[in-house]
């Protein structure tokens, strides 16, 4: 853009800024604004500073236009322009003012009951807050996955579900990606998805034996017997093996299991665990530190089911207490 042209625009934003602001303001000769047309004008503004790139006065213009939309009940337009102050803060490189426009945003579109854009936003400033904030970004990716669940949109949640768990274990947050994992499978449950199913079953009681707590992917197996296809699964017979294995010390049986083609299917970051699974000859030492789910998702409804004295059974089969040094093996 020229700079006679960015003048212009400039000059053009000015011009529909000001008249924004003095309509959507009262005064003694006028008691009430005058949303619809305040609205129109800071459209008009926004856009022109866009163009001309003066971010900053376009992203006062967007939330006044948010505003204006608001007062005029029209929440999916207010959210829409919430987005486009967001992306001028992006472009400002204001990384937390971007995310928490939204979040803001993302609550307009609740209120509005658009739970897809909702969720969709909220993964996006989940993505802005993961060098910022680890915790925040796990809840927000989470609360995303919930509100997909929660208001029966299962069938556009599968990408939010996987980098949800990817992220999870990326970072060895292992019983919360267990803890999606449980509740995923009821998506797939709800979607007839058996193959996705079967995989993620899989992935559970692998994440679970990583941890060395068989008694908690023994239960975990007896769960999932409930999903009818999934003990005649290739998946299913595989996480029978690999827990017979673990239960036995069969360290040979275990490094062949776990070289099967299968696990190649699963999330990558559930195929490295698979990889480095191993235990050794003497005593079983976790692959990773034990982490072992709490509680868990109950496979019928949304209440939980808990998990106690995993960490006391492998206590009494391991009474030496000898620590584990393996956490880098991943």
């Amino acid at each position: 853009m020229s700079d006679k042209l960015k003048s212009n625009k400039k000059l053009e934003g000015e011009t529909f800024m000001k008249e924004g602001d003095k309509l959507s303001k009262t005064n003694i000769f006028r008691w009430k604004a005058d949303w619809d047309s305040a609205a129109l004008a800071y459209e008009k503004a926004a856009n022109a500073f866009r163009s001309a790139k003066i971010y900053d006065s376009a992203k006062y213009c967007f939330l006044r236009l948010s505003l204006c939309q608001k007062h005029m009940d029209v929440y999916y337009l207010a959210a829409k322009s919430m987005e486009n102050a967001s992306a001028m803060a992006k472009e400002l490189k204001e990384t937390q003012e971007c995310a928490n426009l939204l979040l803001e945003s993302c609550k307009l579109y609740r209120t509005n009951g658009n739970s897809f854009q909702a969720a969709d936003t909220m993964t996006k400033a989940a993505k802005l807050l993961e060098d910022i904030d680890l915790n925040q970004t796990i809840k927000l990716l989470t609360d995303a996955c919930e509100l997909f669940e929660l208001d029966d949109k299962d069938h556009f949640s599968g990408d939010t579900f996987k980098q949800t768990i990817s992220m999870l274990l990326k970072h060895k947050k292992y019983t919360e990606a267990v803890d999606l994992m449980i509740l995923q499978n009821r998506v797939f449950v709800k979607l007839e998805q058996n193959h996705d199913l079967h995989k993620s079953c899989l992935s559970v009681i692998t994440i679970s034996l990583a941890t060395d707590d068989i008694v908690a992917s023994k239960k975990y197996y007896e769960q999932f017997l409930d999903y009818p296809s999934f003990i005649h699964s290739q998946e299913g017979t595989t996480a029978q093996e690999l827990i017979t294995a673990f239960d036995n010390h069969d360290v040979d049986g275990v490094k062949k299991i776990v070289s099967r083609h299968i696990f190649n299917f699963l999330d990558n970051q559930v195929a490295k665990i698979a990889k480095n699974l191993s235990i050794s000859k003497d005593s079983l030492n976790p692959t990773i530190n034990s982490t072992a789910p709490q509680h868990q998702y109950s496979n019928n409804n949304n209440t939980t089911t808990t998990t106690t004295n995993n960490t006391n059974n492998y206590n009494n089969n391991n009474p030496t207490g000898q620590q584990d040094d393996d956490e880098d093996v991943l």
